[in-house]
């Protein structure tokens, strides 16, 4: 049992390949920016336009579609490429409710039918994964392929787990909290109650995680007790949470691939030092029949 585990995670551990595939931006041409009412709601979305399969982006907590620009760029040869900012951010509509998951996943299936796109390949960070499993379980037929962006977590395990976080924030929550707080509150409540279901995926699909090396809340300032509770807690807690959750991926997900990253960040398709092996990687699993 070991000696497997252990070889699954050397697999896991393997360094990303770069394709001879340029992922330069083909112009620095602003996208369309628009607005379509679905489910009852005026969502903001970008377009970059480009024929062949869709592409949506969907963004995680408190991010727009502005943030897979550069991405969006590289695909637009061969994909029609779009990016969804969900309800309660951006220029979104900002509702109190229906920030369930299948609630935000029905969000996304009906911008897809204003938009007239049938079929798509869903590409999600962070907590957009729950969208991108819910949407894949229910609408298996109009699921291409999908890449999750470090979104592939069960948050549901990781809530119970970070209790114990010796660097969470357990300030009150103010008694007079504004909208943009209570959206934010009824959002995490409901994502982690979520329980992915990742068997239900029949489409193919790429995870990335970006293993956390030391932990993201933790500062060079910290006295030395609370810095080394904050690299215990991140070695054995959060690290073996991230490996647990790419394991779990690999073994439940029967088209499933997953990559792990190294000396990055959540935000890793930004970082200089990634970004192009990432974009070649997403490309040649798009673009695989």
């Amino acid at each position: 049992m070991r000696s497997q585990f252990k070889a699954t995670l050397l697999a896991l551990l393997l360094p990303l390949s770069v394709s001879s595939q340029t992922t330069t931006p083909k112009d620095d041409s602003l996208p369309t920016s628009g607005f379509i009412t679905a489910n009852g709601i005026r969502l903001h979305y970008l377009d970059w336009g480009g024929t062949g399969e869709a592409v949506l982006f969907i963004s995680g907590v408190g991010d727009g579609a502005r943030y897979f620009d550069e991405m969006a760029r590289t695909l637009t040869d061969r994909f029609r490429v779009l990016a969804l900012t969900r309800r309660g951010y951006g220029k979104s509509d900002k509702p109190e409710a229906g920030y369930d998951v299948p609630n935000l996943t029905e969000d996304v299936r009906q911008f897809l039918d204003a938009m007239k796109l049938t079929n798509v390949n869903l590409i999600g960070h962070s907590a957009a994964g729950h969208e991108l499993v819910q949407f894949a379980s229910v609408y298996p037929k109009r699921t291409l392929k999908l890449v999750f962006l470090d979104a592939a977590y069960d948050r549901h395990e990781g809530a119970i787990i970070f209790a114990a976080d010796p660097l969470m924030d357990r300030t009150p929550p103010p008694t007079s909290p504004t909208l943009n707080q209570r959206i934010e509150a009824e959002f995490f409540r409901e994502m982690d109650v979520y329980e992915p279901s990742y068997g239900k995926i029949k489409a193919p699909a790429l995870s990335f995680y970006a293993i956390w090396e030391q932990h993201p809340d933790q500062k060079s300032n910290m006295d030395d007790s609370t810095k080394a509770k904050a690299e215990v807690f991140n070695k054995t807690v959060m690290q073996p949470y991230q490996f647990r959750n790419a394991e779990r991926f690999r073994r439940e997900v029967e088209n499933g691939e997953v990559v792990v990253l190294r000396g990055t960040n959540h935000y890793f398709f930004e970082d200089p030092k990634q970004k192009d092996a990432v974009f070649a990687r997403i490309r040649t699993f798009l673009l695989r029949k």
